[in-house]
């Protein structure tokens, strides 16, 4: 597993994912990730057009929006920090 840098949560609870790590998981502009909760870290990855889940779409600045209820049950305030973690398919987010 690669680590990547951390980054900070906004004030609409939005974090910027890496070029690289988009470009890996050919994530674009309007791509479609899905998000797990798994203890205290975050799973990330691609999702299925098909897939019945709920979805986060990438904006045209590589962000995604972390919803609110996630952020809140990890206590993600608005500039907490998040270190990124990533393997051939997944982005693992967890607190820097």
């Amino acid at each position: 597993m690669e680590r990547f840098s951390s980054r900070t949560v906004d004030e609409l609870g939005r974090l910027v994912l890496h070029s690289e790590i988009r470009q890996r998981l050919g994530l674009e502009m309007g791509s479609k990730v899905s998000l797990t909760l798994v203890g205290t870290i975050v799973v990330m990855q691609r999702a299925e057009d098909d897939s019945d889940c709920e979805t986060h779409i990438v904006d045209d600045l590589g962000r995604v929006v972390l919803p609110a209820e996630l952020r809140k049950t990890l206590d993600w305030k608005e500039e907490h920090k998040v270190s990124f973690f990533h393997t051939d398919n997944l982005i693992i987010l967890k607190s820097a």
